[in-house]
């Protein structure tokens, strides 16, 4: 069981949290004492306050229970107190408070197998970070930590000799320094770099039990990476060789990518099964080094372009068993190289035909329709040739908008047995045509998905009136919505415009802020978009 709640750091906690927490195994914390906004601070404490009150306030509780001594416990005596059963816990606080509440207390959460820490922004009542004590974080048994930097950490202390799993933002010395001090005994570590020095360094540490790494630059600026020196090669070999086990490689960014990939295709051939790559715009000299990886089982290229030459033909990669190519149509292409590859996810594009005729083997195919490029033409001319896939059980569309609706231009396919439409927006009278395309369909999902109605049923909630709908084109089929919901058409053609959509949201206020997104200057994007072009035109 899971339970997350939000309190704060030093005031008693409510007596029902025990009961809760007495049968949970993983835990979020977030502490409200943190809220950067004084005036929203102050209103949280106040809340607190009179939410962990007694029913009979003013004066003592007269309940004779437990439960109300209970009650007088603060959040971190509950935490920390050696008797509850928790496994994981996530905490979300600014630095010092962190440090003030937990201290040592770590040590006493001898069940604890993964502790994930959220650093949020100062606080009043923070100290200084040149004023503040270090903080030990101490565990004899803790294997996973997690560090996520909303804002940049203080001084610390790690002591967690058991530690073999690490999700670490390198933001400061510290950071580093214990990442560094650790790489002995990783076995699994997601890094995110945010400065130069941090990457150079950890290149130089041995990583002889790394089975699984994802590596990020947080770059400043939209411009390419210089090419590497002899020295950064030499570095990039020592490091690729001190991992031996790695098997399961992720790198984000070009950055990344121009310093460790053509190392680790040449010495972690032999052991590297999956590889995801994002981001990255590659020479074709430096791509084409994928190919000495014989033993891939698994490969993603997401938002991935090849900078120059044209796409990868007849790759020989034998293993590989599951393929996911997402905004990256300009890499490979799509032969008989592929034609044992069982499972693959795909943005659509005019390769969807030849994927029809060579992958013969698929069982398994996601099309993503919200790519960059317009795709209507593409499903009226290629769509229909999905019926030449014999092997073909499972079908997912992600992505559809109403004015590209597929199974217009689709054959019949009665191999066909489940089919998911993902994060699609549908006009309710489609389904008509869903027994004729599919008339051997036993599993039918919709998963946040955004029904259209001409006029919304009245005296009904909808969703559960068009689950009934399908039910009665697919009597058969097993038929399950999920994070579904129902809107006048002339609603659902203002979401289908997603940028414009948040920003009416966020002027109406019902956002409070907008993610912060990895953004590319406007020349990255118009030499994105020339390559993408002069690709597809090729």
């Amino acid at each position: 069981m899971s339970f997350n709640f939000s309190h704060c750091f030093g005031l008693p906690i409510a007596s029902h949290h025990l009961q809760y927490m007495a049968s949970a195994f993983h835990c979020v914390f977030d502490d409200c004492g943190s809220d950067p906004v004084p005036a929203n601070q102050a209103k949280v404490l106040e809340m607190v306050r009179k939410a962990t009150a007694a029913n009979d306030e003013p004066g003592p509780s007269t309940r004779p229970t437990p439960a109300s001594a209970a009650g007088l416990l603060t959040p971190e005596q509950l935490l920390f107190s050696g008797e509850l059963p928790l496994k994981s816990l996530h905490i979300k606080a600014s630095f010092d408070r962190m440090r003030r509440f937990l201290a040592d207390r770590l040590k006493n959460m001898q069940n604890l197998q993964h502790l994930t820490l959220t650093v949020l922004a100062e606080v009043a009542g923070d100290e200084l970070p040149e004023k503040a004590p270090r903080w030990v974080i101490e565990h004899g048994t803790l294997p996973s930590l997690t560090w996520q930097l909303f804002a940049n950490t203080n001084g610390y202390e790690l002591k967690l000799p058991a530690l073999e799993r690490y999700t670490v933002d390198v933001a400061n010395d510290f950071d580093l320094h214990y990442l560094m001090e650790y790489s002995e005994q990783l076995v699994e570590l997601t890094v995110w770099f945010y400065f130069e020095r941090a990457m150079e360094q950890t290149l130089t540490r041995p990583f002889p039990r790394l089975r699984k790494l994802l590596m990020k630059r947080f770059d400043k600026g939209p411009l390419s990476p210089e090419p590497n020196t002899r020295g950064d090669d030499l570095a990039a070999d020592r490091f690729a060789q001190s991992a031996p086990l790695l098997e399961d490689l992720t790198i984000d960014s070009s950055t990344v990518a121009y310093r460790i990939f053509r190392a680790v295709c040449l010495h972690n051939a032999g052991t590297l099964t999956r590889l995801t790559l994002s981001d990255v715009i590659f020479p074709r000299a430096l791509f084409v080094l994928i190919l000495e990886l014989k033993n891939l089982e698994f490969l993603r290229l997401d938002e991935c372009i090849l900078e120059e030459g044209s796409r990868l033909r007849h790759v020989d990669l034998p293993k590989l068993q599951q393929l996911e190519l997402i905004n990256s149509g300009t890499c490979f292409r799509l032969d008989g190289g592929f034609a044992h590859v069982r499972r693959l996810q795909y943005s659509m594009d005019s390769q969807l035909s030849r994927l029809c005729r060579h992958l013969t083997m698929l069982e398994e195919l996601e099309i993503v329709l919200r790519t960059g490029a317009p795709v209507a033409e593409a499903i009226r001319e290629h769509f229909r040739s999905l019926a030449l896939l014999p092997c073909l059980r499972t079908l997912t569309i992600n992505g559809m908008k109403t004015n590209t609706r597929p199974w217009d231009h689709c054959q019949p396919m009665p191999n066909v047995e489940q089919l998911t439409l993902r994060r699609c927006y549908l006009l309710r009278g489609n389904f008509a045509l869903l027994p004729k395309l599919f008339p051997g369909l036993k599993v039918l999902m919709l998963e946040g998905t955004m029904i259209a109605y001409r006029r919304l049923p009245d005296g009904v909630q909808p969703v559960a009136f068009l689950q009934r709908r399908l039910k009665g084109y697919l009597p058969r089929c097993s038929v399950t919505l999920r994070h579904c919901d129902a809107e006048p058409v002339s609603t659902v053609l203002k979401m289908e415009d997603e940028v414009r959509w948040r920003m009416q949201l966020f002027e109406q206020g019902h956002m409070k802020q907008i993610p912060y997104g990895q953004t590319e200057g406007k020349k990255e994007k118009k030499r994105r978009k020339k390559i993408w072009n002069e690709s597809m035109c090729g």
